[in-house]
């Protein structure tokens, strides 16, 4: 399939100005929100799109290795220097230290200790540690992605038939240790240790990834062993995280958007978004700020260097990179204790976001809408929120978060940072005076799935913003057939339509569920019950405690061990819905988008 996105462009820009659009891409003081909105879809539109067959990007791949060079060198040559300091941020200094410590000794109580005790003694005194071996064992996992080691991404390839590589000899027998507690993982062990035995590289493995068509992500393979404690480390901090601060990482972002959403109304808070922040954490930044304990644990599950995709061995001056299970979360930490810091510092109590019973939070907010003033949902929020290198901060404290910031050693990006005017954003959500002005952002159109998911959010963004694309989306509509699904489906799954489109429908006998067909893209499967000796999987054996532990992580479904793929192949699928015209995140939308969605999808839809 071929799909011209500059056409689709055009006949974008022919819609929009249908609508009313004045040309102007840019945002300017005062912009109405409509022009806002339509200016910000065609700058969106194919801002990340990548023509042809594959993800390759050479020059956007060049940009990215530039820049990943520029931030280590600069982690490299991170110093604090106190002595320019003012009064304000030396308080927040102090103030940071004492927060970083607390954080990870949770019997820190500095209101006892009569200031006779110093941070850096913390540990002489205090033994209820957070990373502990055992609870680092306790919370080991193992993502989807790739690892060095492994010749596939999923669970048990990685646990029970790879060659367990790690950057250091001791990190083999720290596993043999750990594993000797269950006889299970230890009879998978003896079994993966015979055939794959142990292997140690120096460090991890560069490679990019599409970001936009400008340039691209960095992001670093660990290995195996490294990335199983990482995992571990990082569900330590997580837990840590909710109770210190309040906040789940599966949850936060929700919280994130409606702080934005309420800064773009009022200007109480300001939104900061960083440049390159997973890969700005320096080593001389943790080694000067955290705990030694904390450090010296970071420091031995890390990568010490990186291989570029040429060969070359980079020696990595900071402390993790995006591809390292703790990055997420340590940056989450350093970030939440810094604003708390500069919070204390001017005198304002930091409260986190909760439920509906914390009686310490201090803002109840009614979500409401410019074009019915309704009430939607009562949300107590706290004054503060963090979510990676997503931050958001009362605008009173914005000046000096961004100081303390650049002092360590992060980089604050200006064009997508905003603390005046109307307009925030936080979490892949934009906000102009409330509303959101999200644009679309279409990666590829390289088969029907594409297709399908493109023309199910411009339907979305149509009903948001009372927009009609019909030259658009009867552009994508003309390369694919109909295939209606409900609105809770995947977007790539067909067209979302209200259940009055449906030509026929077939009904469950005993549910009285519709019936529909989807397209889903197929999965590769080894089918465990089925094998034999000969595979054609290179490196794949059955190793039976090791699929048991799989199965128990429930990674092994219907008897089958899922797959890497690298083939887009689409199968159709059936299924029945008992809830088709239920509007999923209409709670998150304006007043009457349930009903705006069914009147655009009816009118847009139709075309075909």
């Amino acid at each position: 399939m071929h799909i011209d996105a500059v056409e689709l462009q055009t006949a974008l820009s022919f819609d929009l100005f249908e609508a009313g659009w004045d040309g102007t891409l840019s945002s300017y003081p005062g912009q109405p929100t409509r022009q806002f909105a339509m200016g910000h879809l065609m700058n969106s539109l194919v801002k990340k799109y990548l023509p042809g067959t594959s993800d390759k990007n050479p020059s956007g791949d060049a940009k990215a290795l530039e820049l990943f060079t520029k931030v280590n060198n600069s982690c490299r040559d991170w110093r604090l220097d106190t002595t320019c300091f003012s009064d304000l941020e030396t308080v927040v200094l102090g103030e940071f230290r004492t927060e970083i410590d607390k954080f990870f000794y949770p019997e820190w109580d500095d209101s006892s200790s009569d200031g006779r005790i110093t941070p850096s003694e913390v540990e002489e005194k205090y033994h209820d540690f957070i990373l502990n071996e055992h609870d680092i064992v306790s919370n080991w996992g193992l993502g989807n992605g790739a690892n060095i080691g492994a010749s596939e991404t999923d669970f048990y390839s990685k646990l029970a038939t790879s060659s367990m590589c790690a950057t250091d000899q001791t990190l083999h027998a720290y596993y043999v240790h750990a594993v000797a507690m269950s006889p299970t993982w230890t009879e998978m062990e003896h079994s993966r240790s015979i055939k794959r035995g142990y292997a140690t590289v120096k460090g991890s493995r560069l490679a990019f990834v599409p970001k936009t068509t400008e340039i691209s992500r960095t992001i670093c393979t660990e290995p195996i062993l490294n990335m199983l404690y990482q995992k571990g480390i990082a569900g330590c901090l997580e837990k840590r995280l909710s109770q210190v601060y309040g906040i789940n990482l599966s949850t936060q972002p929700e919280i994130n958007r409606e702080l934005a959403r309420i800064g773009s109304l009022t200007g109480k808070f300001g939104t900061i978004d960083l440049s390159s922040a997973s890969d700005s954490i320096s080593v001389s930044f943790c080694k000067e700020m955290l705990p030694k304990r904390v450090f010296d644990i970071l420091n031995r599950f890390r990568c010490p260097s990186t291989t570029l995709p040429g060969g070359k061995e980079v020696e990595l001056h900071m402390i993790s990179s995006m591809g390292n299970a703790f990055t997420f979360p340590l940056q989450t930490i350093l970030f939440s204790a810094l604003v708390s810091s500069c919070y204390r510092a001017y005198g304002i109590k930091p409260v986190r976001s909760r439920g509906s019973s914390d009686r310490n939070l201090i803002d109840v907010f009614l979500r409401w809408d410019v074009e019915k003033p309704s009430y939607r949902k009562e949300m107590k929020i706290g004054n503060f929120a963090v979510f990676g290198d997503d931050i958001i901060v009362l605008e009173q404290a914005y000046k000096l978060v961004c100081k303390m910031l650049s002092i360590f050693g992060f980089s604050v990006n200006a064009d997508k940072s905003f603390n005046e005017g109307f307009f925030r954003e936080s979490c892949g959500s934009d906000f102009s005076s409330g509303h959101n002005v999200r644009g679309v952002y279409i990666k590829r159109l390289r088969d029907v799935n594409d297709c399908y998911s493109a023309i199910n959010r411009l339907i979305r963004w149509s009903a948001r913003h009372s927009i009609e694309l019909k030259k658009s989306v009867s552009f994508l509509l003309s390369k694919v057939r109909f295939l209606p699904v409900p609105y809770d489906e995947q977007d790539d799954a067909g067209l979302k339509v209200p259940e009055t489109m449906l030509k026929r429908r077939l009904l469950h006998p005993g549910t009285r569920a519709t019936f529909y067909r989807y397209m889903r893209l197929q999965e590769r499967r080894i089918c465990i019950s089925k094998y034999e000796k000969r595979c054609s999987l290179p490196g794949f054996f059955v190793n039976e405690a090791g699929l048991l532990v799989a199965f128990l992580a429930g990674s092994i479904r219907n008897g089958s061990v899922v797959l890497r793929t690298s083939r887009r192949r689409a199968v159709i699928r059936k299924r029945y819905s008992s809830r088709w015209d239920y509007i999923t995140d209409a709670r998150n939308e304006s007043y009457g988008y349930a009903e705006r969605w069914k009147s655009f999808a009816c009118l847009l839809l139709s075309q075909q």
